[in-house]
Parts: C-alpha cells; sequence; structure tokens
C-alpha cells in the first residue's frame, strides 16, 4: 500500500497550515510555496478537506484556508481519508464487504491482513495535526 501523491500532499499542507495559521486564515498559494508544492494540485485537495469538515474555505478579500477545529482534534486518519476514501487493504476489508469473497470462511490471508489494517487505522488514528506540527517545527 502507498500514499498517493494527493494524500502526502494534503498532510504536508495541513501540517503547514496548523504550523503557521492555527487561529487564522491562509492562503493556499502560502501553503504551497513554503512546502514546496504544486498551487493548482493543493487548492484541489484543500477542497476536498473542506468538504469533509477539516479545513474552511474563506471566499473574498482576506479568503484563503483555516482549520475547522484545533489541531488536536484532526487525526491522520481524518485527512488521508478526506483525499483518498476509506481506507481497506483488500476488497474483504472495505466497510460493507464482509461478504466479497466466498473464500471469507477458510482464507488464511484475511486474518492477516486484517490485522494489518487495524494496526494501521490505529496509528493512523492516534496521530493528531498537532502531534505531528509539533514534530516538524
Amino acid at each position: 500500500m502507498k500514499l498517493t501523491r494527493g494524500a502526502d500532499y494534503g498532510a504536508r499542507g495541513m501540517i503547514r497550515l496548523a504550523q503557521d495559521a492555527p487561529d487564522r486564515v491562509m492562503l493556499v498559494s502560502d501553503i504551497a510555496a513554503r512546502e514546496g508544492l504544486p498551487e493548482s494540485y493543493l487548492a484541489k485537495i484543500f477542497q476536498e478537506l473542506a468538504r469533509s469538515g477539516i479545513v474552511r474555505s474563506h471566499r473574498g478579500a482576506g479568503g484563503g484556508f483555516s482549520l475547522a477545529r484545533s489541531a488536536e482534534h484532526i487525526t491522520l486518519r481524518q485527512i488521508v481519508e478526506a483525499i483518498e476514501g476509506p481506507i481497506a487493504l483488500n476488497t474483504c476489508l472495505e466497510q460493507g464487504q464482509t461478504d466479497a469473497c466466498e473464500r471469507m470462511g477458510v482464507c488464511s490471508l484475511y486474518p492477516v491482513l486484517k490485522q494489518a489494517q487495524e494496526q494501521l487505522l490505529s496509528t493512523l488514528e492516534g496521530t493528531t495535526l498537532a502531534q505531528l506540527a509539533a514534530e516538524s517545527a
């Protein structure tokens, strides 16, 4: 499994927003410049984050983006899933897909993948934007 470029850029942009403007509005152009990211792509990613309620979009003069809640209440899992959708290591582990495979009852791979996914999700859920911002400072 590999994070998409969008998830990577989104996480990096969110970390920069949490560091530089935790209680303010920041332009995507400033975030992109500080992180060396393509501005137009980052703007699309931030629109996804806004639709998910992780950031707020502010229009007009002084517009840009701000955190929708404190960085302590935003997890890396929320950021990644806002951009990529639900995380699943295999089809049989997708939400609501427990009958997606006819080998489910006899598959020796399923319990291993399930455990790996649970550990991955736990790590992402247990990592807050505030932690990431502090470690990157």
